[in-house]
């Protein structure tokens, strides 16, 4: 028989995840869409409670903030990051989903949204975590500092680099630490997201995607809590079409997204979980379901 593609195999984990067990996603927009995924289908999962989040180092940075312990220096790392744009104050530490029209607005969202984060990652089986860019943006005038969002000020204001796979490992070492202080039981799954920034050029992506992809294998390699998905290279070495991309050709289409769920969910799921999820799905189609009356 011929064969036309090579297609993942989605050997069944040794310790597969309980659908009726909440877990939390943290990272880039691609978390957004496999969250909304499982939450289709009846599992608790909560995805970025502290907004979208695409580099690893500001990844980090809100996990360690989530996980700290000392509130008066969390307090000063928060007020440290807002800014005023225009009529609204704005957090380097989060997208614009946390700005507010005060300071103390804003300061409140973004301790509201750590304590969600913090909350869900006490109860949670697993933490998914999506890596999208190497890329990263810091402060001019405070070197070293990484932004998570520019929040469209001057270009000025920035220097642009890209992180090393030993800068990406040796920080999560903390991380990692700081979130099993928290929630001891954790399992973290790291992914490396399929979504094309193309705004770095090919060559910008492709180097930043092979960044995250050879820091994912040595946290995983370094850490025996942590262990490895491939959502990137599904869609780039299964799929390998642009018929599984959105309108933009830098999303994965609603079609991309469903075969990665199904793969994620033949590793992580048992043949009764995946029956629970699809009774769950079943459910959500019919409460959707809006019938025309004559």
């Amino acid at each position: 028989m011929l064969r036309f593609r090579t297609e993942y195999d989605a050997r069944p984990a040794d310790m597969p995840l309980d659908p009726k067990k909440p877990v939390a996603l943290v990272g880039s927009c691609f978390t957004d869409s496999i969250g909304e995924r499982m939450r289709f289908c009846g599992w608790e999962a909560f995805s970025n409670a502290c907004g979208t989040l695409y580099n690893p180092a500001s990844i980090a940075n809100i996990l360690e903030l989530t996980s700290g312990y000392d509130s008066i220096a969390v307090g000063s790392e928060i007020e440290n990051s807002i800014v005023k744009n225009g009529h609204y104050h704005c957090s380097w530490l989060m997208d614009s989903k946390a700005s507010g029209v005060t300071f103390q607005d804003t300061a409140s969202n973004i301790f509201g949204r750590l304590n969600e984060l913090r909350s869900q990652i006490i109860s949670a089986q697993a933490l998914i975590v999506t890596f999208g860019t190497a890329w990263i943006y810091e402060l001019a005038e405070r070197p070293g500092y990484v932004v998570s969002n520019c929040h469209k000020f001057p270009a000025g204001m920035f220097t642009r680099r890209r992180l090393s796979i030993e800068e990406i490992s040796e920080r999560w070492k903390r991380t990692l630490s700081a979130v099993r202080a928290l929630n001891p039981g954790l399992r973290i799954i790291f992914t490396v997201s399929p979504i094309r920034h193309l705004k770095d050029g090919f060559e910008g992506n492709a180097r930043s995607k092979a960044t995250l992809l050879l820091a994912c294998e040595r946290i995983c390699a370094e850490n025996p809590e942590t262990e490895y998905f491939p959502s990137y290279e599904i869609l780039n070495d299964d799929l390998r079409d642009y018929r599984f991309y959105a309108d933009d050709l830098v999303h994965p289409s609603q079609q991309g997204v469903e075969y990665i769920w199904e793969k994620f969910s033949d590793r992580y799921v048992t043949k009764e979980g995946r029956r629970i999820l699809a009774e769950g799905e079943k459910l959500s189609r019919a409460a959707a379901h809006r019938p025309i009356r004559k």
